[in-house]
């Protein structure tokens, strides 16, 4: 096979970022891949990819610039920190939750 062919095999398969996005088409879906990050974040500290996948979910469901509008926030401030440039405020976190959508519920172990 060439590279042509292979090229052109490889450029029909979808990316892993587009499959991530199908299947987060589903509400309950979206729901638990939040849990689990959310989750993780809880016991790593890593919000960089507690933030992408809320980036996902936002992507899905709507856009950066309205999810700001509709939180009064800016833009752009929303933007670095669903992409992780910015940790943000344990505030400005669950503001961006409830406007998803997003209930929050802890527990004592």
């Amino acid at each position: 096979m060439t590279n042509l062919n292979i090229n052109k095999i490889l450029n029909d398969f979808p990316s892993f970022e587009d499959h991530i996005l199908e299947q987060l088409q589903d509400n309950d879906i979206q729901k638990e891949y939040l849990r689990l990050n959310l989750e993780d974040y809880a016991k790593n500290g890593d919000y960089t990819l507690f933030f992408k996948a809320l980036e996902r979910v936002v992507k899905v469901r709507t856009t950066v610039s309205q999810l700001a509008k509709d939180l009064n926030m800016n833009r752009s401030n929303l933007s670095n920190i669903l992409k992780g440039k910015v940790q943000p405020s344990f505030y400005t976190t669950m503001k961006i939750l409830r406007g998803l959508g997003a209930e929050i519920e802890v527990k004592f172990a």
